[in-house]
């Protein structure tokens, strides 16, 4: 169950006066909140390491929180930027194409394969493609514009959210917002011709 902004408030001043047990007041309020978060960024198997660090970040730097009554805001930019070093990490070691060697894709091979009605596989198949068309497009984009657009069109949070959440400008998200479209748009042309419909 949450809390509001000022059971929040009390707990993060519990914390700093010593208190350290309150800080499990806040881990109850916003685990939930935190996982939910996480899991739209990162793949499953990521999210639970990622809530843990962000937790710990939290906790380590809670001195630091300049109003304790916006304790769940910050820490979803923890977790968001946790989401930016796991992508930008990820982009570091360049894997390009698809070779079917994590866990998941086999299991979506492996589904397929033993699949009997053709319009099933179809159907699995078009859901792959496109996901993976997705990926590949967010692929080139900094971890900030990869979050700030799934932010803005998988999650619809609106521009002033965003930088409420990271600590941005609202210039900086529209900005951000407005190159990532561009160089999406010009990675799908490339992939599949000018003018071309996919």
């Amino acid at each position: 169950m949450g809390t509001t902004r000022s059971d929040d408030a009390q707990a993060v001043r519990r914390v700093l006066a010593g208190d350290t047990d309150a800080f499990e007041v806040l881990v109850r309020a916003h685990q939930e909140h935190l996982f939910r978060l996480l899991s739209r960024h990162l793949p499953h198997a990521e999210v639970a390491e990622a809530a843990q660090e962000a937790l710990l970040d939290a906790y380590q730097s809670l001195a630091k929180l300049r109003d304790p009554e916006r304790f769940k805001s910050w820490l979803s930019a923890i977790a968001l930027r946790r989401s930016a070093d796991f992508w930008r990490e990820k982009s570091r070691r360049a894997e390009h194409g698809v070779d079917f060697s994590s866990p998941e894709d086999m299991a979506w091979l492996e589904d397929a394969m033993q699949e009997d009605s053709s319009s099933r596989f179809e159907e699995l198949t078009r859901r792959q493609e496109a996901s993976r068309l997705v990926e590949a497009l967010m692929e080139g984009l900094s971890p900030e514009d990869r979050i700030a657009v799934e932010l803005f069109y998988a999650e619809e949070y609106g521009v002033a959210e965003i930088a409420e959440m990271l600590g941005w400008g609202e210039s900086k998200v529209k900005v951000r917002l407005h190159r990532a479209r561009k160089k999406m748009a010009r990675k799908y042309e490339s992939v599949h011709g000018r003018g071309e419909k996919p």
